[in-house]
């Protein structure tokens, strides 16, 4: 992994209290079925995993490399297997679930080694589900305010339905369909600010470049939105294929 993907355990904490869940409609578009098998991939604290619990989905299976994150995951989701691995090597059986889905993490994936173990844990008939959640740079502050912390990285898709991924050449799945779904949560002005410090384009700036974003942040709200609470716009991309 590089130096900002490792950057994330040490923002554990933070990243699980002010990241965005997914949009319940996207989770409800990628999982087959409430009684479906899902492998949560790259799961971070688990944001994913509980976010498929509060969707009734009971059999998740959370696999997250970094220890930090883990430890967050474990104790804000007992409910939930958080197992050690990657997704290049998944610690689970052949054939072995209905759904993989991978929140906001695929771009730090090697394709070519996680497709194959994401095909090979698959179910023939099973979900591959690839999903962002972000800040909806729709709206012209929002827009502004990431370019604050340059979140809008190469590998991740738009706010626009129909974007692709491509997967490696010859990779047992369909042919990809993809979907935005929107919406908004209030959000404390100081918590929009340190959500742009959970970014690894942030985490990963010396301290006092840190605190500069934060300033910024911080007065771009004000100036734009005004004082607290501020209606905060989220988008989800969602992305799917079938395991032919």
């Amino acid at each position: 992994m590089t130096a900002r993907a490792r950057s994330f355990g040490g923002a554990a904490d933070a990243y699980d209290r002010l990241r965005p869940a997914p949009v319940p409609e996207a989770l409800r578009w990628l999982v087959p079925s409430p009684d479906a098998t899902v492998l949560d991939l790259g799961a971070g604290t688990g944001l994913l995993t509980r976010a498929l619990a509060a969707e009734g989905v009971a059999d998740v299976v959370a696999v997250e490399p970094d220890e930090a994150m883990r430890a967050v995951l474990a104790a804000r989701s007992p409910g939930a297997p958080a197992l050690a691995g990657s997704a290049e090597q998944v610690p689970l059986p052949d054939a072995s679930v209905d759904a993989v889905l991978v929140a906001s993490a695929w771009h730090w994936f090697d394709p070519e080694r996680a497709t194959a173990e994401i095909a090979r844990v698959l179910r023939p008939g099973g979900t591959l589900g690839l999903l962002w959640s972000f800040p909806d740079p729709a709206q012209e502050w929002v827009s502004q305010l990431r370019a604050i912390a340059h979140t809008d990285d190469a590998g991740k898709p738009g706010p626009t339905a129909g974007f692709e991924i491509a997967l490696p050449a010859g990779a047992p799945f369909s042919v990809g369909e993809s979907e935005v779904f929107r919406a908004s949560t209030w959000m404390a002005v100081d918590d929009v600010a340190g959500m742009l410090g959970t970014y690894s384009t942030v985490l990963t700036l010396p301290a006092d470049e840190r605190a500069e974003v934060r300033r910024r942040a911080l007065a771009h709200v004000a100036h734009h939105v005004g004082t607290d609470p501020v209606l905060v716009p989220f988008a989800t991309a969602a992305w799917r294929a079938i395991r032919t």
